[in-house]
């Protein structure tokens, strides 16, 4: 799932702290839970959070955007490494192990934007190895 704008709560904070996504999005994604959600947007919220999925697929989405998170873990980024490879790279695939997504469980969501807040392009690229269906 691709979008312009981030989920409430999810990678969307401003540089005043304001969380500034869209809960309609957040539930969207909590319907479909997508395997790999990606936005930019907010620039400063370069990063990565793993979301597990509070509920079972077809639960109501209905009520505050909280309920529908069961916890959110952030992707940890190696500075140095990054330097070296130009790139964040994330392996949730079934060949990352007990890292591999749990479809329909998880959602690997991406605040992928290379601009700074000044709109330098200076925060690097995400590249994500996931299982697709054939």
């Amino acid at each position: 799932m691709i979008t312009h704008g981030p989920p409430y709560g999810r990678l969307d904070r401003t540089h005043t702290h304001e969380a500034v996504g869209c809960e309609h999005l957040l539930r969207a994604a909590r319907r479909c839970r997508p395997r790999l959600h990606a936005f930019g947007h907010i620039h400063e919220g370069w990063g990565a959070d793993r979301v597990v999925w509070r509920g079972e697929p077809g639960d109501s989405v209905e009520g505050e955007w909280s309920r529908h998170v069961e916890k959110a873990e952030a992707i940890p980024v190696d500075d140095a490494r990054v330097q070296e490879e130009r790139a964040v790279f994330v392996d949730v695939s079934s060949d990352a192990g007990d890292r591999a997504l749990a479809f329909g469980k998880e959602t690997l969501m991406v605040n992928a934007a290379i601009m700074s807040k000044r709109y330098k392009p200076t925060q690097a690229p995400w590249v994500v190895d996931l299982d697709l269906e054939r």
